[in-house]
C-alpha cells in the first residue's frame, strides 16, 4: 500500500552506507496483517483498520526523508522524476488488480453489482475513491450498499493525493527557509503547523460526520506529517553514540510502539470515534518504532521481526493489500456459498499467492525494468495511456450493466399489471408455478427500498441528529381539513414498506410523516449489538436520541395512525436486567408505544420480513437462474419470532395491532427467493421494491382487517 523505495535489508550497518530498516519492513508486515485479519475475521480483530494509519505514518517518513535528501543534495526536487518513479512503482499492480477484479465481477456478479463496481473502479483508477466513498457515507442509503471490489483503494487515493501535494509543500518551505538563519526550525514549524491543522480538523469532522471523516484526505494529512516530522528532525533518534542508554531507550520505544499499535487493533471497533483523536494511539506507536531506529538491545522485538517470514510479508504487503479485498468480495459468488472457516483460510492463502506472484512479475519489473531509461514525460504519458485503457474497460462495464438494467426495467414495467405479478401469483390458481425462474433479473437501485417519492420533502421542522434531518413530510391531504395524520417510524426494514404505504397514503389523502434511521430500535433501550457485532456508546446515543425525539413528536402531534417496523431480530437491546430479548422488548415496547395509544393513536406494527440468511440474494439467483429453489430457505430458519411484533401482540390492546404478511413470503414451509416472476429481495437484507409493490392489495386488505 505504500512506497517501498527505502532499503529493508539487515539492521546492521554495511560498510559506510546508511543502516537498513528491517524494522520498517516489519511494520509494513504488521500493518497489512492487521488490515487483512480485520477484513477476514472482524469479530476477532475489530480494530485492525488501524493498519492503514501505520502505513500513512511510514509513507510520510520515507517520502519526506527521500525528498529532503534530494533538496539537500541538489537544492531542488525533480518533480517529473519523482512522479514517474511513483507511477512505475505503484500503478502497474494497482491497475492490474482493479482490471482483474472488474472482469471477474462481470462474469460472476449481477448487473446491478457490476454497475456499482464499474463506477467505483473508475474512481479508484483516478485515485479519488476516498472522495467517492466520503460522498456516499453521508447518504442514508449508502449504509446498505454492498462493498465494491476496489473499496479499499480509498487509502491508495489518499496516498496518491499526498504524493501529489507533499513535494510542492516541501519545496516551497525549503525555498523559504533557505532565506532564513534557521532553515531546519522553519521546516519543522511548517510541518508541525500543517499536522496540527489537519489533526484539529480530523477531530472536528469525526465528531460531526464520522463516516465522511474516515475517508477525507484532510483528516489524514497529520498522520503523514508525523512521519515527515520524524524524517525532518532526525532519521534515527537514538543513533547518537554519545546518548547514554540509547539502546535501552530504543528497545523500550520499540516495545511500547508495537504495543500501542496492537492494543488499538484489539480494543478499537466500529463504535470508536475514528480517526479523530483516537487515531493518535496507533500513530504514536508507529512513530516510536520509526524514531527508535534499527539498532536495539537483544531483548527488543527487532531480532524477532527480522526473521525471513516477517520480512517476506513486508515485501509483498502492497500487493497483498491490493488482492485480499477483491478475493474476499468475489469468492462467495465464485464458490456459490457464504465463506466458512476453511474458506476464509483459503481466501487468505489465495491472497498471499497472488500477492507473491504480483510482487515478482509486476511490482519489481515495473520499478526496475519498465521503460528503462525513459524520460519522465514518456513514463507519465504511458501511465496516462494505461489509465485510459482501464477507464475504457470500466466505461464498457458500466454501459453494459446500465443497458441490461434498462432492458430489465422495461420488462418489469410490462409485467407489473399482470394478475400473476409477484405476490399476486399466490392468490390465483390461473398462474403457472409461482416459484419458477423470475421473468426479470434484479434491476439494482431501481429495486432499492430507499427512494425519493413525489409529493414528499424534508419536513419544515425536522428532527435533527447532528447534521442529519430525519423527518420527511408527504402531504397528500389536498387541503382537506379532515385528513388523517399518519407516521411511519423505524429503520431500513420500515423503509422497505414505503412502496406499499405511499399508495395507501395517496388513496386516503393522508398527511404522512416519515422518520427512519438505519439500525436503530425505536424503543427507549440501548442497542447493544447489531447483526452480531457489538455496538458502542456513540451508536447507542444516536439511536436513543433519535427514538426519544420521535416519541416526543408523536406525543405532541397525536397522529391518527402510526406504522412501525424494525429489524428487531438483528438488533439486540440491553436494559440491564439480563432478561431475554422477548421480555426486554415487551417492557420497552409497552413503555414507548403505550403512551401513544393512550392518547388515541392507533398503532400498527408490521411484522418483519423473513431473513435471507445470505442465501435468498440476487447473487444466489444470478448463479441459479434456472433453479431459484436452490436459493430458498426453510421457514423454520428464515422466519424467527419478531420481538417487536410479539411484544405488540402480548399487550392484547385493540389500538395496538400487527400486520403480518409472512405467508406472502413463506406460503408453506419454505421462504422463497423468487415469487411470481420477481426477485423477492433487493440485497441480503431488504425486500425488492417491485415485490413490495405486488403486495399492495394484500397490505391494504390486512391493514383494513386489522383496523376493523
Amino acid at each position: 500500500m505504500i512506497d517501498q523505495t527505502a532499503s529493508v535489508g539487515s539492521p546492521r550497518r554495511q560498510g559506510t552506507g546508511s543502516p537498513q530498516r528491517r524494522d520498517i519492513q516489519a511494520l509494513r508486515a504488521l500493518a497489512v496483517s492487521l488490515v487483512v485479519a480485520n477484513h477476514l475475521w472482524p469479530d476477532l480483530l475489530s480494530g485492525g483498520y488501524v493498519g492503514v494509519d501505520v502505513f500513512f505514518v511510514i509513507s510520510g517518513y520515507l517520502i519526506t526523508k527521500h525528498l529532503l535528501g534530494e533538496l539537500q543534495r541538489s537544492k531542488r526536487i525533480r518533480l517529473g522524476q519523482f512522479y514517474a518513479r511513483r507511477a512505475k512503482r505503484l500503478l502497474p499492480a494497482a491497475l492490474l488488480v482493479a482490471l482483474a477484479s472488474l472482469l471477474t465481477a462481470a462474469i460472476y456478479l449481477p448487473a446491478d453489482r457490476l454497475l456499482a463496481i464499474g463506477r467505483e473502479t473508475m474512481a479508484a483508477t483516478l485515485y479519488v475513491e476516498n472522495w467517492s466513498l466520503a460522498a456516499q457515507a453521508v447518504d442514508y442509503s449508502a449504509q446498505n450498499n454492498q462493498a465494491s471490489t476496489v473499496q479499499h483503494y480509498w487509502s491508495l487515493s489518499v496516498e496518491e493525493q499526498f504524493y501529489l501535494v507533499w513535494p510542492l509543500l516541501l519545496l516551497g518551505v525549503y525555498l523559504l527557509a533557505g532565506r532564513l538563519r534557521s532553515p531546519r526550525k522553519v521546516l519543522l514549524a511548517a510541518l508541525a503547523a500543517v499536522g496540527a491543522a489537519s489533526f484539529v480538523f480530523s477531530v472536528f469532522l469525526t465528531y460531526t460526520s464520522r463516516s465522511e471523516a474516515y475517508f477525507a484526505t484532510p483528516t489524514r494529512v497529520w498522520e503523514f506529517a508525523v512521519g515527515g516530522l520524524i524524517a525532518a528532525a532526525a532519521s534515527v533518534w537514538f543513533a547518537d553514540d554519545r546518548f547514554p542508554g540509547r539502546l535501552r531507550l530504543a528497545g523500550l520505544a520499540q516495545w511500547t510502539g508495537l504495543g500501542l499499535v496492537v492494543a488499538s487493533a484489539l480494543v478499537f471497533d466500529e463504535s470508536t470515534s475514528f480517526p479523530g483523536y483516537m487515531a493518535a494511539v496507533p500513530v504514536l506507536g508507529t512513530a516510536l518504532v520509526i524514531m527508535s531506529g534499527p539498532q536495539s538491545p537483544s531483548w527488543s522485538p527487532n531480532a524477532l521481526l527480522a526473521v525471513s517470514p516477517v520480512q517476506t510479508l513486508g515485501n509483498i504487503s502492497y500487493s497483498l493489500y491490493l488482492w485480499h479485498w477483491p478475493v474476499i468480495i468475489l469468492l462467495p459468488s465464485i464458490m456459490g456459498r457464504t465463506l466458512g472457516a476453511v474458506d476464509l483460510l483459503g481466501a487468505l492463502l489465495l491472497s498471499v499467492v497472488l500477492a507473491g506472484l504480483t510482487k515478482k512479475y509486476v511490482e519489481d519489473p515495473g520499478r526496475s525494468r519498465l521503460l528503462p531509461g525513459a524520460t519522465p514525460r514518456r513514463v507519465l504519458g504511458m501511465t496516462a495511456v494505461a489509465t485510459v485503457l482501464v477507464l475504457v474497460a470500466c466505461a464498457g462495464a458500466v454501459a453494459a450493466a446500465t443497458l441490461a438494467q434498462a432492458e430489465e426495467a422495461q420488462r418489469l414495467d410490462a409485467l407489473s399489471g399482470d394478475e400473476c405479478f409477484g405476490a399476486k401469483s399466490l392468490s390465483s390458481s390461473a398462474c403457472a408455478d409461482p416459484f419458477g425462474p423470475p421473468a426479470v433479473t434484479n434491476v439494482g437501485e431501481g429495486e432499492a427500498p430507499w427512494f425519493d417519492a413525489e409529493g414528499c420533502a424534508t419536513h419544515p421542522d425536522p428532527i435533527m441528529l447532528g447534521d442529519q434531518k430525519l423527518l420527511t413530510l408527504c402531504d397528500f391531504s389536498e387541503g382537506q381539513d379532515d385528513s388523517e395524520t399518519v407516521w411511519l417510524i423505524g429503520d431500513s426494514h420500515a423503509e422497505q414498506w414505503k412502496a406499499a404505504i405511499l399508495p395507501l397514503a395517496r388513496e386516503n389523502n393522508w398527511t404522512l410523516n416519515v422518520s427512519l434511521v438505519g439500525g436503530c430500535p425505536y424503543v427507549d433501550v440501548k442497542r447493544s449489538a447489531f447483526m452480531g457485532a457489538a455496538t458502542g456508546g456513540t451508536v447507542q446515543k444516536k439511536c436513543l436520541d433519535w427514538s426519544a425525539d420521535v416519541s416526543d413528536r408523536v406525543l405532541a402531534d397525536a397522529p391518527d395512525l402510526v406504522f412501525l417496523s424494525s429489524f428487531s431480530v438483528g438488533e439486540e437491546i440491553d436494559d440491564g436486567t439480563g432478561r431475554s430479548q422477548a421480555e426486554q422488548y415487551r417492557t420497552a415496547f409497552s413503555d414507548r408505544v403505550g403512551p401513544w395509544a393512550d392518547q388515541g393513536t392507533e398503532v400498527f406494527v408490521i411484522r418483519d420480513t423473513p431473513l435471507t440468511l445470505e442465501r435468498s440474494t440476487p447473487e444466489c439467483m444470478a448463479r441459479n437462474e434456472e433453479s431459484p429453489l436452490d436459493c430458498a430457505n426453510a421457514k423454520s430458519q428464515a422466519l424467527p419470532a419478531d420481538p417487536a411484533a410479539e411484544a405488540a401482540r402480548s399487550l392484547e390492546r385493540p389500538d395496538i395491532r400487527v400486520i403480518d404478511l409472512s405467508d406472502r413470503f413463506c406460503p408453506d414451509d419454505t421462504c422463497y427467493a423468487a415469487i411470481g416472476g420477481l426477485h423477492v429481495y433487493f440485497d441480503k437484507d431488504h425486500v425488492a421494491r417491485s415485490y413490495v409493490r405486488s403486495l399492495i392489495p394484500d397490505f391494504a386488505q390486512r391493514f383494513a382487517a386489522a383496523g376493523s
